[in-house]
C-alpha cells in the first residue's frame, strides 16, 4: 500500500517555503517533502514528480506560476542543462541571504549552536571568477567538443561559453575544439575503452594572465604533433605551459600519475595579496583567487596573532593559509597527508622567503597525539578538512593538544555542524564567531570560517 500524496510523473502545484543546505528549493503537498531545484522561496510552481522516495520526492519545475520578485533570468544559455551552476536564476543578493540561511540551519539542527551567523561576504562581480576548467570531451560527427556532464548523468553538454570561466578560457576552450578536430584526435569511450582523449584541463593565473593546458589521455601517444603546439603558442601567448596526463584507470578518476611536459615551463605563478605561490599540474589551489584573499585576511583577523603563538594547521595542502600567517607568528606547523602537496608547500614556503613554517607529510591524528606527547604548548589549531569534515580521532585529537583558540574552515555547513557540536559538546571550546565567505557564486556551495576559543 502507498500511502505517499504524491505520484511518479505527476504534476503538482506547491509554494516553496525553504530551502534544502545544497540550495534547492523546499514545498510540501499534505505535509510530504518535495525538492525543486531552480526555485525560490515564496514561489508558486507546477512541478512533476520524477523521484518518490518513503519520506520525500524530487520534482522538477515545470512552470513558475507565482515568480518571486528575486528571480532573474540566468546569463548561461546551458544553465537549465549543465548543472554546474545551481543557482543563476536568483538574485546574487538573494544568494547570499540564502547561503547564510542554510549555515545557521545547519549550526542550529545539527550542531545545537545558538549563535547568529555574520552576513556573507559576496563578490562585487560575482562571474567569471574560476581559475581552472575541468572540461569533458565528447565526438560528435567527427567533430571534438569541450563541455560538461548534466547533473546526475553522463549526457554531454557542449559548454565553451562558460560564465564562471574568464573570455580567454573560453577562447581557448574553443580554439581546441577546432584543432583536435581538424588533427582527427580519438575522444575515450568509458563504455568500449576505445579512444585516447579523456578530459582537457585549463588553469589561469589571475595575477600574472599565464594559462596551463593538460590533455588527459588514455594512450602514451598524445598524437599532436610539435607544429600544433606552437601553432597554439603563437595564437594563446598566455599559454605558457602544456602537459600531458596519462590515466589508464577504466574508473572515472580526473588525473593518472604520470605527467610529461610537452613545451613550455613546469609551473604557473599565481599571488594571493603579497605572497606568490607555484601551481603544477596536481596542485591544489582555491578557484576563486579574489575570495580566497579575503578568506585569507578573515583567517588572520580571527587568529590575533602578537608573533609569539605556535600555530598548527591541519590538511594545510600547498600551505597558502600557513604562509598567510608566518609572517605573524613565532612558529607555524603545516600537517598534509598528500608528498605532492607539501613538496609545493615547501618551494612556496622557499618563494616566499618563509622559515619559520615547518611542513610534515602524514595524517593529522598521529600528529596531533605526538605533539601532546611532546607537551609543546599550541596557542592556535587551523583545520581546513574535505567536504567530509574531520575524523573523530582528529577533533579528539585538537582537544587533547588544548589550544587556546581553533579556525575551522569549511567548505561544508553540515559536517561543519556537526564537528562544531564535538568540540563544543564538554564546554572546553565556546563557538564565538560563524562567517560565511562566498567562494562559489551562482552554486550552491558555501566558505565558512568558524572561531572557537578554549
Amino acid at each position: 500500500m502507498n500511502n505517499q500524496p504524491v505520484q511518479l510523473e505527476e504534476s503538482y502545484e506547491i509554494i516553496i517555503n525553504s530551502y534544502s543546505h545544497q540550495g534547492e528549493g523546499i514545498g510540501r503537498v499534505n505535509n510530504f517533502t518535495i525538492f525543486v531545484p531552480g526555485t525560490i522561496i515564496g514561489e508558486k510552481v507546477k512541478v512533476k514528480i520524477i523521484e518518490a522516495k518513503k519520506n520525500f520526492a524530487r520534482g522538477q519545475l515545470e512552470e513558475v506560476i507565482l515568480a518571486s520578485p528575486h528571480r532573474g533570468t540566468p546569463l548561461c544559455p546551458v544553465y537549465h542543462l549543465c548543472g554546474g551552476c545551481h543557482l543563476q536564476h536568483m538574485a546574487y543578493e538573494q544568494q547570499l541571504e540564502m547561503k547564510k540561511e542554510i549555515v545557521e540551519n545547519a549550526l542550529h539542527r545539527i550542531g545545537n549552536q545558538n549563535i547568529k551567523v555574520l552576513p556573507v561576504l559576496g563578490m562585487k562581480n560575482p562571474w567569471r571568477y574560476r581559475n581552472k576548467g575541468h572540461f569533458q570531451v565528447n565526438q560528435e560527427k567527427g567533430r571534438v567538443r569541450l563541455g560538461f556532464y548534466r547533473a546526475g548523468s553522463y549526457d554531454f553538454i557542449p559548454a565553451s561559453g562558460c560564465v564562471l570561466f574568464s573570455l580567454q578560457t573560453n577562447r581557448l576552450a574553443a580554439y581546441l575544439e577546432d584543432q583536435l578536430s581538424l588533427q582527427k584526435v580519438t575522444v575515450y569511450n568509458s563504455k568500449t575503452g576505445e579512444g585516447n582523449l579523456r578530459n582537457v584541463l585549463i588553469r589561469e593565473s589571475r595575477s600574472t594572465g599565464e594559462i596551463m593546458i593538460i590533455f588527459i589521455t588514455k594512450e602514451d601517444n598524445l598524437r599532436l604533433d610539435q607544429n600544433i603546439l606552437n601553432d597554439l603558442f603563437r595564437a594563446f601567448p598566455q599559454v605558457v605551459s602544456i602537459y600531458q596526463n596519462i590515466n589508464r584507470n577504466p574508473k572515472a578518476v580526473l588525473l593518472g600519475k604520470d605527467f610529461r611536459l610537452l613545451k613550455g615551463k613546469p609551473d604557473l605563478e599565481e599571488a594571493l595579496g603579497p605572497f606568490r605561490f607555484k601551481i603544477s599540474p596536481q596542485s591544489f589551489f582555491q578557484v576563486n583567487v579574489a575570495q580566497a584573499e579575503i578568506l585569507n585576511k578573515e583567517i588572520l583577523k580571527c587568529a590575533n596573532l602578537s608573533g609569539e603563538e605556535t600555530v598548527i594547521e591541519s590538511y594545510c595542502g600547498t600551505a597558502t593559509i600557513s604562509i598567510y600567517i608566518a609572517k605573524q607568528a613565532k612558529k607555524v606547523y603545516g600537517i598534509e597527508v598528500e608528498k605532492s602537496a607539501v613538496r609545493d608547500a615547501k618551494i612556496n614556503c622557499e618563494l616566499n622567503g618563509i622559515s619559520n613554517l615547518k611542513l610534515f607529510t602524514g595524517k593529522a591524528e598521529e600528529w596531533f597525539y605526538k605533539w601532546r606527547k611532546s607537551g609543546e604548548e599550541v596557542s592556535l589549531v587551523i583545520v581546513d578538512p574535505p567536504r567530509s569534515g574531520c575524523s573523530s580521532k582528529v577533533l579528539k585529537g585538537i582537544i587533547k593538544v588544548k589550544p587556546k583558540r581553533i579556525i575551522y574552515i569549511s567548505c561544508n555547513p553540515a559536517t561543519l555542524a556537526r564537528d562544531l557540536k564535538y568540540l563544543t559538546k564538554d564546554g572546553d571550546y565556546k563557538l564565538k564567531k560563524v562567517l560565511p565567505i562566498d567562494m562559489f557564486p551562482q552554486t550552491g556551495h558555501i566558505e565558512c570560517i568558524a572561531f572557537l576559543e578554549r
